[in-house]
């Protein structure tokens, strides 16, 4: 790791940081600023990359690829400019915090670059932020559509979104597979995809598999689309919710691999 890389890091997030705020406050309009946002977000997105394969567990939380996107969500989310600017600052808060307080202990005790880098995987991995240590680190390793679209309502706090988009994923990706009608869902999309007697998706050679597999998807397209499934878990639980995103990810890992 290299001292360079991580003040170049730092620089790069806060001029992303401004720009975020300054679209969102009516300073600058996303014309103007989405060319140089996309090029800013790719670097960082790759500075973290770089630094993660020497070991610091660095995580992107910021899932705006584009000024558009951002759009979409402060312009339905946050109703004022305080609010916008407080995401802004608390988005990169995981990263700006141990890699500024890890900086200055270098600094003032001109420490050796090696334990500057101990010091800052030691500040990441302890940080109090439960959603950066409980979850938003294993939200990358969600599939990657699941992941896209699972992760604002989540990061909202919009719990009961973040399943049904989780389940809406899944049933997409199965009526693309088949070719079917936009008209077919639920149980009767799943059944025409994947019901033993002729399946169209198969899992397995083996009927009872066959049959397992496609009960899997009905249950969990039938229990987690609709509020009476939600209401068997605490669907205001961070956790709860995660572990319904996770089986939404198996479950398009799955249909990936069927033939």
């Amino acid at each position: 790791m290299q001292l360079a890389q991580l003040e170049s890091l730092l620089k790069k997030i806060r001029q992303i940081q401004a720009i975020m705020v300054d679209v969102s406050t009516g300073r600058s309009l996303i014309q103007e600023k989405e060319d140089e946002y996309i090029v800013i977000y790719l670097d960082i997105a790759a500075d973290i990359e770089s630094l993660a394969k020497d070991g610091l567990p660095l995580s992107h939380r910021n899932s705006f690829h584009t000024l558009w996107d951002w759009y979409g969500y402060w312009s339905s989310k946050l109703p004022s400019y305080a609010t916008r600017k407080k995401y802004v600052q608390e988005l990169y808060a995981p990263l700006v915090n141990p890699i500024e307080s890890a900086l200055q202990e270098h600094r003032v005790n001109k420490t050796p670059v090696e334990d500057l880098s101990r010091d800052l995987a030691k500040r990441i991995e302890t940080q109090s932020d439960v959603f950066l240590k409980g979850f938003r680190m294993r939200f990358d390793r969600l599939h990657p559509k699941i992941a896209q679209r699972c992760y604002i309502p989540f990061e909202a706090g919009e719990f009961d979104d973040a399943i049904f988009e989780a389940m809406n994923v899944v049933e997409e990706e199965v009526r693309v597979k088949i070719s079917a009608d936009p008209m077919e869902t639920g149980g009767v999309l799943i059944s025409k995809a994947m019901n033993h007697r002729a399946p169209i998706l198969a899992f397995s050679k083996v009927t009872a598999e066959q049959e397992a597999v496609h009960s899997l998807y009905r249950g969990a397209i039938g229990s987690f689309k609709s509020a009476v499934g939600l209401r068997f878990m605490d669907n205001t639980d961070p956790v709860d919710t995660f572990e319904c995103l996770a089986l939404g990810s198996l479950l398009m890992r799955m249909l990936d691999r069927v033939t």
